[in-house]
């Protein structure tokens, strides 16, 4: 049991392994040597921007419509098959360039900031807590970004979540909502999940704030080595 535990969420020991990241990996190679000759990775990156699109989609027309949100864990499928192939693809091609990493950074960045906001007029989150969410994530999305440049990671999670995690908590988010009742509160002046959303997003930056302090230290402690 142990032993698969290990092989599916990888080594729990490495801090910027995400949970589902060994596992997503051997997936992704397997789709990628699936893949038809006449797609490019470019193509892929647009297809997981219409994954997003759609998955926007549902969320807006589930105020009207509940039952367009049963479409979200396909759109989300799509949006994760198009961003998590399109360079392990290009890179099996040896042709990974600026114009993929570029496409792939844009759908990802777009494609979150997308579902994240269709949330806010959505029945299972009010517009002040997908705003809060939405300044985590670009938070979380700069200092990520600002880490690979400076200690050259590609990849990166917190507590075990990264990128993958978060597509999946946006998937099933309003299956959960409508069991926590969140539906019937969020025309309420100051709802529940607006506290419980205020509570963690002050718990999350604390913790990116210690961690943006040790990561330099480190790094002070690295460049001192290396002198």
């Amino acid at each position: 049991m142990r032993g698969f535990f290990s092989w599916f969420f990888g080594d729990p020991a490495q801090r910027t392994q995400s949970f589902l990241r060994a596992g997503e990996q051997r997936l992704v190679q397997s789709l990628v040597e699936k893949v038809p000759d006449s797609v490019d990775p470019v193509q892929l990156s647009g297809l997981g921007v219409l994954g997003a699109l759609a998955a926007a989609t549902t969320l807006v027309a589930a105020r009207n419509w509940p039952g367009a949100v049963s479409l979200l864990p396909a759109a989300m499928t799509v949006n994760w098959f198009g961003l998590s192939v399109d360079l392990p693809l290009a890179r099996s091609r040896g042709a990974e360039a600026a114009a993929e990493s570029m496409a792939h950074h844009l759908g990802e960045i777009f494609s979150h900031l997308a579902i994240l906001l269709a949330y806010g007029f959505s029945p299972f989150l009010t517009m002040r807590s997908a705003t809060i969410v939405i300044v985590c994530y670009l938070l979380f999305s700069a200092y990520g970004y600002i880490r690979a440049a400076t200690r050259h990671v590609d990849q990166m999670a917190y507590i075990g979540i990264g990128v993958t995690e978060f597509r999946v908590l946006l998937a099933l988010w309003p299956f959960a909502a409508f069991l926590l009742g969140v539906p019937e509160t969020i025309g309420e002046r100051l709802p529940p999940i607006d506290l419980a959303i205020m509570s963690l997003a002050g718990l999350t930056v604390m913790g990116l704030i210690a961690k943006l302090f040790l990561d330099g230290r480190k790094i002070t402690a690295a460049s001192g080595r290396e002198d």
